[in-house]
């Protein structure tokens, strides 16, 4: 048996020794926190992943994106956005426990691997906010997965998206630019899905650059 420090709680827990265990990755979360994770069984989009409410149909967020974008290839979104994944994003986003990165690369990783790309791509941040956390979040979170991935894709600074509709986003300009060769299918990695209007962007000036085929892959979905 061996005495591990889990990597959220920081808490020490014994990881036994098993066949099981002997041939899987170092431990790096205890059990108890591995469990609270959660991805709710209810009705959803058959597309975007959203709750639907009793009466709606059809996605009322996937209508309103097919007004303004080619709809994306596939969206895999892996937890609900609760208070426990909310918890654990900000600490590692705006606490800057870059630490988290390893817990956030292990779920990511296996899902990344099953997938069909020509290349990954982790949704960029700002300069601006790269030098004030002192990362960039997502690009450090695929780095520890060991999978090979590209950043061509930019952004430039915007004010802080959280709390805006749908609506008052679209105000915006498009953020994002290319910078150097890109694949024809891409694979973009983010931490939060919302509304869509992020990735949605992304996608459209990827597919300027004559990328045929744009999967997200998301660690919570709100």
């Amino acid at each position: 048996m061996d005495q591990v420090i889990c990597l959220i709680c920081l808490k020490e827990y014994i990881e036994e020794l098993s066949f099981r265990t002997y041939f899987s990755q170092e431990p790096i979360m205890c059990d108890d926190c591995s469990r609270k994770f959660n991805y709710e069984q209810v009705r959803r989009c058959s597309h975007c992943n959203k709750k639907l409410l009793p009466d709606e149909e059809s996605c009322i967020d996937c209508l309103f994106m097919k007004e303004l974008f080619l709809p994306l290839d596939d969206i895999i979104c892996l937890y609900d956005y609760d208070d426990w994944t909310r918890q654990l994003i900000y600490k590692y986003k705006f606490r800057k426990d870059i630490v988290l990165a390893e817990v956030f690369a292990r779920f990511f990783k296996p899902h990344i691997k099953r997938l069909d790309y020509d290349m990954v791509i982790p949704l960029p941040s700002s300069s601006e906010k790269i030098h004030e956390r002192g990362f960039d979040h997502m690009a450090e979170v695929v780095k520890r997965t060991g999978i090979t991935f590209q950043t061509p894709l930019k952004t430039k600074h915007r004010a802080k998206q959280a709390g805006l509709t749908k609506v008052e986003r679209l105000k915006d300009s498009n953020p994002f630019y290319i910078e150097g060769e890109i694949a024809k299918r891409v694979l973009l990695i983010d931490d939060i899905y919302t509304t869509g209007l992020t990735v949605h962007r992304a996608a459209e000036v990827l597919r300027n650059e004559n990328v045929t085929e744009v999967k997200v892959l998301t660690f919570a979905r709100v």
